[in-house]
């Protein structure tokens, strides 16, 4: 047990250093191994949503700030301690002094069995200002351009675990045995014009060794990554290319409304990336070409399509629900860093389309700025389209959050 508890604190610890150098917890999780990715993801999940209560109990037993090893040390313990059923908080605090003896210091064990025996004793106050819960720079972000009501229904979201949910594909509705066996249920339409149906499921598990998984009916995806097929007219569309597919999820979706023979070119430029989507290809019988290249690198025959997708990098501050780390490395000049490369995208997804054809930005985020305003800088400078409309979608109890918006090519 102490080698097992000690490897999942170890990696969980590797795992915050990682997401604080800037880079996404599922990025980590990808590469963590298959005997401790469950327990460490939960732990740092839980961590990332609770993190100012945890950081603010501790500071009761802290009189002058550890070392930054220590104080990281004592968050992922305690949210342990708080929130993981699989180990005793005492057998958490044991593991973590250990752990400091072995990998920090040994002078600073006593004090972390010290703080951590006293942690043990105490329960955390439920929260609902948003001050409370919100890491400062998205506070002080969001106050600036969203309602005190808007901020404080973003911060329950923020502390709220979302549902297991996943999509049928195509026309692969469950029946009620399939429901039954997959521990799952329908759920209403997420939001209005939904052309998917989508299930809440007790445990993913039970989805991912179902014959349905193996074959393609289902795939693991919130109903908001539906938001963008919604403002296309797929009624002539024949050619399609995704400029950010991997690891396919809304290729997929691009590829169930289009008409059957049409062609779909599904290109990211993450080689690793795109292995995931040929293999939600694979289970969907589909051949689609998936080059790993980026798009201003995609063969010069690669053009003239009646819809491009760009599912641009994006602050992901729509889907904090999911990843909670989102919001602990966003900065304030994290939207401003993302100008160049999301208007980069666009710029090469443009060249792309047909004329008549349409252009879809798409985005994880609910900042105005890095949606709206940046199809508003590409149309001032693209005579050649002009405005289809859009749509945002703020993160709620149904779905997260995200933000089309529809480009059409005139000539």
């Amino acid at each position: 047990m102490q080698g097992t508890a000690g490897h999942i604190l170890q990696t969980a610890l590797h795992g915050l250093e990682w997401t604080e150098n800037g880079r996404s917890l599922d990025d980590f999780l990808d590469r963590t191994p298959d005997n401790c990715r469950n327990a460490v993801g939960f732990v740092l999940f839980a961590l990332f949503r609770n993190r100012k209560s945890i950081d603010r109990l501790l500071r009761q037993f802290v009189r002058r700030a550890p070392e930054k090893r220590v104080m990281d040390l004592l968050e992922v313990t305690a949210a342990q301690i708080f929130y993981c059923n699989g180990i005793a908080g005492e057998s958490a605090v044991n593991v973590a002094v250990d752990h400091c003896r072995k990998k920090i210091h040994p002078k600073a064990a006593g004090f972390v069995n010290a703080v951590l025996r006293k942690t043990t004793t105490c329960t955390l106050p439920e929260v609902t200002a948003p001050e409370d819960i919100l890491p400062d720079p998205v506070l002080k972000h969001w106050q600036k351009i969203y309602t005190p009501e808007q901020v404080a229904s973003l911060a329950q979201a923020f502390i709220s675990k979302p549902d297991a949910v996943f999509r049928c594909t195509g026309n692969n509705l469950p029946d009620d045995e399939e429901l039954a066996q997959l521990h799952s249920e329908k759920l209403p339409e997420p939001f209005e014009g939904c052309p998917f149906q989508f299930c809440r499921t007790e445990n993913l598990a039970h989805v991912l060794a179902s014959p349905g998984w193996t074959s393609g009916k289902w795939y693991i995806q919130d109903p908001a990554a539906a938001l963008a097929v919604t403002l296309a007219d797929f009624s002539k569309v024949r050619r399609a290319l995704d400029i950010c597919a991997a690891p396919g999820g809304k290729s997929l979706m691009l590829a169930e409304l289009m008409p059957s023979g049409s062609l779909l070119v599904a290109a990211d430029r993450s080689e690793n990336r795109q292995k995931l989507t040929r293999e939600n290809f694979i289970r969907r019988g589909w051949d689609f070409p998936t080059p790993a290249l980026p798009p201003e690198k995609l063969p010069e025959h690669w053009k003239d399509f009646d819809l491009v997708l760009a599912d641009v990098p994006c602050s992901n501050t729509g889907v904090f629900r999911r990843r909670p780390d989102a919001l602990w490395r966003f900065r304030e000049n994290t939207i401003g860093d993302l100008r160049d490369l999301q208007l980069h995208l666009l710029e090469e997804a443009a060249k792309r389309v047909a004329p008549g054809g349409q252009l879809l930005y798409s985005t994880c985020s609910i900042d105005p700025e890095e949606n709206a305003g940046r199809c508003a800088e590409f149309l001032a400078q693209h005579p050649e389209f002009r405005d289809g409309g859009s749509r945002q979608l703020f993160p709620n109890d149904r779905h997260d959050g995200a933000y089309a918006h529809l480009l059409r090519k005139t000539r």
